[in-house]
């Protein structure tokens, strides 16, 4: 499975970052076997264009911080990834914590529990 990583560094002993919006890499992580592909978040890119390009990854899920963009969340909400919150965590850790469901997930753009009934009527 691919998994997408917002990060402050090129490699899991980094940190996740505390802001989508803010990471300075995007891991795309196959899962099986740890190999990963480095997408440096560049001045250019919107956050809707790296939720962008967690899709194009065909990523299952992703591990970041919080979101500042509405966009960007609701983006990946609507192609069904899911979100964990990982900030405060190494990548590795917050893999080893995802893999034991220990990771909360992100389940609206404020951050709570509470799943954004505004998505549902999508399906």
């Amino acid at each position: 499975m691919y998994l997408a990583m917002a990060m402050d560094g090129h490699n899991l002993a980094s940190n996740v970052s505390q802001r989508f919006e803010d990471c300075g890499y995007l891991l795309i992580v196959e899962t099986d076997d740890l190999s990963v592909k480095v997408i440096e978040n560049k001045a250019e890119l919107s956050a809707e264009n790296l939720a962008q390009k967690i899709i194009e990854a065909d990523c299952e899920g992703v591990i970041t911080g919080m979101f500042d963009h509405p966009e960007a969340f609701d983006v990946l909400a609507d192609a069904c990834i899911t979100r964990y919150l990982g900030s405060g965590h190494s990548g590795m850790k917050a893999l080893d914590l995802m893999k034991k469901r220990e990771l909360k997930l992100i389940r609206n753009i404020e951050g709570t529990d509470q799943c954004d009934p505004n998505h549902h009527e999508h399906n």
